[in-house]
């Protein structure tokens, strides 16, 4: 039986690597533990709880809060050499671009241990943007030894930068298998005249994020009987509540769990966000994504027409969402349900192949 180390240091890896884990666990060839960075600590704790992943290590807390990122690696890579000579895994999966994922599969590489990057191939072009987050991909591609693409495209990336092809499987994103495990059946009426908005990129704070909250502020104006949503990421919290609060029409939310998001979403007319991981969810719920940045490494959805790269000028911004929120046949025309990134089914898919590869 071969052991497998899976690497989680945030929310979102959480959320996109339990569907691995559970196909993991039911398998008969691969015995599974985990390993908890706290990269993330209020927000991914609680989602470590209601996914019931089990930690087999829990690093240290890092007290450089909001420490400068190679701060964070060293902290990273530091304890990762420790529980690497200890646990001795046949491979370690590390999933997205997060500083876990980079600074995990850099460790085991230096411990040669073989890695399989789960959501590989994505690519804007542009080695800062999103910063630092293209880059780590990249390192972690350029460190890997089973490469799972979301997409067809991205297995043409990888292939282009001299990646194997018998290495990489077009498996989907499991982000669709977290969705189709927790989404759960609309009560009553399907949607209502709500927008729901996220962000928290580093590119999008400061200066750019009061120009993204002026264009809601004069949305919630033109159109005051349209809800804006907005769920509050840690890293934009207190500016945010400085801008949006005390609009009628603008309902500021706490982070909450996934399958909640998931609901939310569901009753909305479109979402407004900076965030891959929603510019992968919406297309197979069936909801039009205004993406607030100036690149995106998903461009499926664009080329299908049910997303919009608009920046963030307000302006833009504005134009946008007024004609969708004005536009029936355009918000209907961007609101097919398609799957892009996969049929709710990579996990099992990703647990086979290694089972025959390891």
């Amino acid at each position: 039986m071969k052991s497998i180390l899976t690497v989680i240091g945030t929310r979102p890896e959480a959320i996109k690597l339990a569907p691995f884990l559970s196909a993991v666990h039911k398998s008969k060839r691969l015995k599974s533990k985990v390993c908890v960075t706290r990269q993330h600590t209020d927000l991914l704790d609680p989602f470590l709880l209601q996914l019931k992943i089990e930690a087999h290590y829990h690093f240290e807390e890092n007290n450089e809060k909001g420490g400068l990122l190679h701060q964070n690696a060293a902290n990273i890579i530091k304890q990762f050499a420790t529980i690497l000579a200890e646990s001795k895994p046949d491979l370690v999966v590390v999933q997205g671009d997060t500083t876990t994922a980079f600074a995990g599969a850099l460790s085991a590489f230096y411990a040669r241990i073989p890695v399989a990057h789960v959501e590989a191939g994505l690519r804007t072009g542009q080695l800062d943007a999103p910063w630092p987050e293209e880059g780590h991909r990249s390192l972690i591609d350029r460190l890997a030894t089973f490469f799972f693409a979301p997409t067809v495209k991205a297995k043409e990336i990888l292939i282009s930068e001299g990646i194997p092809s018998e290495k990489i499987w077009v498996v989907g994103n499991t982000s669709m298998d977290a969705i189709r495990l927790a989404r759960k059946p609309l009560q009553g009426a399907a949607k209502s005249r709500n927008i729901v908005v996220t962000m928290h990129r580093r590119e999008n704070q400061g200066e750019v994020m009061k120009e993204i909250c002026h264009a809601l502020r004069f949305l919630s104006q033109k159109f005051p009987e349209v809800k804006i949503q907005f769920v509050l990421h840690p890293a934009v919290r207190r500016n945010v509540i400085d801008e949006l609060s005390g609009i009628s029409n603008i309902v500021l939310i706490e982070p909450m769990d996934h399958s909640s998001f998931i609901q939310l979403l569901d009753e909305s007319l479109f979402v407004v966000t900076d965030s891959g991981g929603i510019q992968e969810e919406a297309p197979f719920m069936g909801k039009p994504v205004v993406v607030i940045r100036k690149t995106t490494e998903r461009p499926e959805g664009v080329e299908a027409g049910t997303a919009l790269l608009v920046g963030t000028q307000s302006s833009a911004i504005i134009g946008c969402c007024t004609q969708l929120l004005e536009n029936e046949e355009l918000l209907n025309s961007m609101s097919k349900v398609h799957f892009p990134y996969g049929d709710g089914y990579a996990a099992e898919k990703i647990v086979t192949i290694l089972e025959g590869e390891l």
